[in-house]
């Protein structure tokens, strides 16, 4: 089933479209550019004098220039990660577009969709084999991969080595449930922007399915900290020093036989999830290929440090 991710922001009480799109470009400043007119100025907004952005604030000065920046991401990445964008890398902010059209959906993928009865019901389905065993609320450590001939790690890998060069940075998420009738934001998901605003983002899921009516509603309000030792981990901050313990953690990887690490968690990167699916099927092609070909099936089918 075809759907549209559309994603919303609200600053200073006003709704816009993300991505920043061309819609965003005129409503914010006023004007009714051209595509072609909307990208010449947003090269002349954006600052020149950056010639290779190494921070998340460097990336947003460059190509979306100071005031984009403030109002739609200095204040909501700092609920986010909990860190000032001068402390994060550039790369984080490399995964959203500018777009000079009207297209507002997230991704850019060719085909996008959800399953058709819902993600509970396609992972019924493909837990339902002979060869499958799942166990639930069951630890899994390092000392029990002995029993297995191939491990597929998807957890922390600082946990997977008893944080041996002490724990990684992690952020994770508090959900709170809230029920309403009829409508509540009209949008799947809105981010909030400005700072004074605990939480950064609502999911209302039922408009994740237009075809679908509903008399009520749910909304999930998401607010961000970092993530202790008793919470759980959901994605990987990645600042230098987290960095270089992951060099660490990557040499004592490399040491494995038997062991792959994949996903967020085992490969400590920020990943969209349609990125993490492709990459664990890319890790299945090259177990498969290794068995069959005698190769050693390595510790990362990603270099994480990449």
């Amino acid at each position: 089933m075809p759907f549209t991710n559309r994603v919303k922001a609200i600053t200073n009480g006003r709704v816009f479209s993300l991505p920043i799109n061309l819609l965003t470009i005129n409503q914010f400043f006023g004007k009714t550019f051209s595509p072609n007119e909307a990208a010449k100025f947003m090269a002349s907004i954006g600052d020149a004098s950056i010639i290779n952005p190494q921070t998340f604030e460097e990336q947003a000065l460059r190509f979306v220039g100071k005031e984009l920046y403030e109002a739609f991401f200095k204040s909501y990445t700092i609920k986010q990660w909990g860190i000032h964008p001068s402390e994060l890398p550039a790369s984080i902010l490399k995964r959203l577009p500018v777009r000079f059209n009207y297209d507002d959906n997230y991704y850019a993928s060719t085909f996008q969709g959800i399953p058709k009865h819902g993600y509970t019901a396609i992972v019924e389905k493909m837990l339902i084999h002979a060869n499958i065993k799942v166990y639930l609320n069951s630890k899994f450590e390092r000392s029990m991969s002995a029993d297995y001939n191939h491990v597929f790690y998807s957890g922390p890998i600082d946990a997977w080595y008893g944080y041996s060069a002490e724990r990684l940075g992690y952020r994770t998420l508090d959900f709170v449930t809230e029920g309403y009738e009829g409508d509540y934001q009209g949008n799947a998901v809105i981010n909030y922007c400005d700072q004074d605003v605990p939480w950064t983002r609502i999911c209302e899921h039922k408009h994740f399915v237009p075809s679908e009516t509903h008399s009520k509603t749910l909304i999930y309000k998401e607010y961000s900290r970092y993530c202790e030792e008793n919470d759980i981990p959901y994605y990987p901050i990645r600042q230098v020093k987290e960095k270089q313990q992951l060099a660490k953690y990557i040499d004592l990887a490399q040491n494995e036989s038997k062991t792959t690490f994949v996903g967020r968690l085992g490969t400590y990167r920020y990943l969209d999830m349609h990125i993490t699916i492709g990459e664990a099927l890319d890790a299945a092609e090259k177990f498969l290929l290794c068995r069959a070909t005698g190769a050693k099936m390595p510790a990362f089918v990603v270099n994480p440090l990449a």
